[in-house]
């Protein structure tokens, strides 16, 4: 998890256990007293790397042109939506696709 995170480490695992019992942002958010953007931030990060959300971040990582054409190409074609590109290229984020 990046070090500038709003959420302490228990926190982050008691959000990832409420997600996965089936609570929303609103509620983890309302029930662990934080922000709903640092938890919409943490599910966006659980849904797409499961546990692994807890995890500290690599450093930043830098892409070729031709690497963010590829992706950008397949994603306006419509070939696969941007989450599933994030899996597929293990990005941080959809939105790294959609921006």
């Amino acid at each position: 998890m990046h070090p500038r995170s709003s959420l302490s480490e228990r926190q982050r695992e008691t959000a990832v256990a409420l997600f996965e019992a089936g609570y929303g942002e609103k509620a983890v958010s309302t029930r662990l007293g934080v922000s709903e953007t640092a938890v919409r931030r943490l599910r966006e990060r659980w849904s797409l790397r499961g546990a692994g959300a807890l995890m500290m971040k690599p450093g930043k990582r830098s892409f070729t042109f031709e690497f963010k054409l590829e992706v950008v190409r397949r994603f306006v074609d419509g070939e696969v939506s941007a989450l599933e590109l994030a899996r597929e290229y293990d990005l941080s984020s959809p939105k790294l696709v959609e921006g």
